[in-house]
Order: C-alpha cells, then structure tokens, then sequence
C-alpha cells in the first residue's frame, strides 16, 4: 500500500513538473514573440548553425545565431500566418519524433498561405542501400584534421550511429527518416503540397547558401 502511494506521488510530481515547464516554455514564448513582432521577420533558418544566410532570422542555441532558443522545449515565437519560407536543414532528426511533429505544426501555423517550408536531412533509405553495398569510400570518409566523417570502427557501427547518436554539442540524434516518412509528419500538420527535390533545386535566391550535404541528404519541400 506504502509503495503504491509514492509511485502515484512520483507520477504527480513529474505531471506537475511537466506542467510547470509547459506554462514557462509558453510564456517565453510569448514574451519572444512580442519582442520580434516589430522585426520585419518573414523568412527564418531554424536551427542554422553558424551559418549567416542575408534575410533570413537563424535560431539555435549556439552562440552567434540571432535568437538562441531551445526549439526542444519551446515552440516557434511568431504570429500565425506570418513567414514566407522557414528552412530547416541536417536538424530535424535532432528532435524526437513526436517533437518534430510538434514543429512542423508549428511551422505550419507561423508560414503564410502559399508560404514555404524546405527540410533537408539524413537519408535513411539512400544511407541504408550504401550500408548493404559496403560502401567503404563513403562510410570512412576523413575530415581535414584526419578524423573520421562518421563516428564508429565499422561500417556497421557508423551505420548504426544514425539511430543511436550521433552528436553535435549537446544534442545527440533522435531519429532517422526516409522522404515517405518525414513527409508523413508535414502531411499530417494539414500543408497542401509536399514535395521530393533535389540539391538547390529551388527558386528561393539563396538556395547555393542553405542546401548542403548532396551526398547524404534528401529535401522536401511542403508548401501550405
């Protein structure tokens, strides 16, 4: 009886946890979103990196980026209907999978009618077909310092890595998508058109800037 009454006051605490930080990711988001509002922001980077893209508003919580934001925690802080394009490249596998489809409904809500949504990520099905071929050049890839391009001893482990994660600073990869099953999520967020394209296939000006990695990503295009 004892044990059943602290697992149920464990249970309770953690809702009441989740909750509190449920209404404090809420407010910082909307504290955000009135300080932006006047910022003419209508194209945004999420997750950008390091990357500096003219016109375009980067998110992340690295240093340097215009907002640095934990998007694991606290949603998009911009009105509904109110960006042109948002991109989004090599991040989208950092989040949960539930998480991301938060995300895209939240890019969804924020993007304009007609507005524009471009993701380019990990390739599971392009990586997976490498993997049974023992596609040795790609997989021991080295950088300029000598390091390994993709963390592991074999094929097998760096294969693997994709699923089990890989890490940038504090993030470590959450999931792995193929184009049916990330376009599943956008679908799901209710965008009219979704789209497979290629690398820099776009008429956004400043495609040669954003699209990166031809070797292992696809991108999808979602417009609303």
């Amino acid at each position: 009886m004892v044990g059943r009454v602290f697992h149920r006051a464990g249970r309770l605490l953690i809702a009441v946890h989740d909750d509190t930080a449920r209404i404090r990711a809420n407010v910082l988001r909307g504290w955000l979103e009135r300080r932006l509002r006047d910022r003419g922001i209508r194209k945004v980077n999420l997750c950008c990196g390091h990357q500096k893209v003219a016109g375009y508003f980067g998110i992340d919580m690295i240093e340097g980026a215009d907002l640095r934001l934990d998007l694991s925690r606290v949603d998009l802080p911009f009105p509904e209907s109110s960006m042109s394009v948002i991109v989004c490249m090599s991040a989208i596998n950092y989040f949960t999978r539930a998480r991301a489809q938060q995300l895209v409904r939240e890019i969804h809500r924020v993007l304009q009618p007609d507005g524009v949504c471009r993701v380019g990520v990990q390739d599971l099905k392009s990586l997976a077909e490498r993997y049974v071929r023992g596609d040795n050049a790609f997989f021991f890839q080295k950088l300029i310092d000598g390091r390994d391009r993709f963390e592991g001893p074999t094929i097998g482990d760096k294969f693997a890595a994709w699923f089990y994660g890989y890490s940038v600073g504090t993030s470590r990869c959450e999931y792995f998508y193929d184009f049916d099953s990330l376009a599943y999520l956008f679908n799901e967020a209710g965008f009219s058109t979704i789209e497979r394209k290629g690398f820099r296939e776009s008429r956004i000006a400043e495609i040669e800037q954003l699209d990166n990695r031809a070797d292992q990503m696809f991108v999808l295009k979602a417009t609303k």
